[in-house]
């Protein structure tokens, strides 16, 4: 007899625990960190106060759960923008996407975006710090295997990998901070397109690479 499938469904604990995050990013961006009490997110929630609590001690730790939770899901999202079967430029670009964009979101629609930043670094600074680094990792990646099939050529601009991730990464947080109340979340993404196209623009390997690249690539039999 087969064993029976293994089921990915969440667990009641996880489901009350999805709900209560879910509860508080509504309260947190429609009325801010300091007025958001417990007893309304729990309300938000559908469940009782003590039920919360068994998730969560005080706000501050449901804060930083939040955040971790954002950051979690948008490395997710990165890290499928960069399998994706397109160039470089188009990976890049989702992958940043997916770091910067749930926040900018999130920010551009709540009157508290001030002091949610301010939670956050008061809060959440080895958090986002932990996740930053996650993301250039992935972001480096990506270069390097562009680098790799002859799409860019690193050591001919004298930077690394890592060099360039770290370059995007504050370009899209730059653009995020200073536009934060300009660019619909649209024009905030092309914004970020056009950026990383900019940079890979100096990067791209020259035509005798990229012909030797493929040619490596073609199976033999073929060529």
């Amino acid at each position: 007899m087969a064993a029976p499938a293994e089921t990915t469904r969440p667990t009641r604990r996880d489901a009350t625990r999805e709900a209560i995050l879910e509860a508080a990013l509504r309260c947190f961006g429609r009325d801010g960190f300091r007025r958001t009490a417990l007893d309304r997110v729990a309300r938000e929630a559908g469940i009782s106060r003590a039920a919360l609590y068994l998730h969560f001690a005080n706000k501050e730790e449901l804060f930083r759960a939040l955040v971790e939770d954002l950051h979690a899901r948008s490395l997710e999202d990165a890290i499928a923008a960069s399998r994706a079967d397109a160039p470089a430029v188009e990976r890049l670009t989702g992958a940043i996407c997916a770091k910067t964009a749930r926040f900018f979101d999130l920010l551009r629609s709540s009157e508290h975006a001030q002091e949610f930043l301010d939670e956050n670094h008061r809060l959440c600074g080895s958090i986002s710090a932990a996740f930053a680094l996650r993301h250039a990792r992935l972001l480096a990646r990506i270069l390097a295997s562009a680098d790799a099939a002859g799409e860019l050529s690193l050591a001919a601009a004298g930077v690394s990998a890592a060099q360039i991730a770290e370059l995007l990464l504050d370009t899209a947080e730059g653009i995020k901070t200073r536009n934060l109340s300009v660019l619909s979340s649209a024009a905030y993404r092309k914004r970020l397109g056009d950026a990383v196209r900019l940079v890979l623009a100096g990067l791209v390997a020259p035509p005798q690479r990229r012909r030797a690249s493929a040619a490596r690539a073609t199976p033999r039999g073929t060529r």
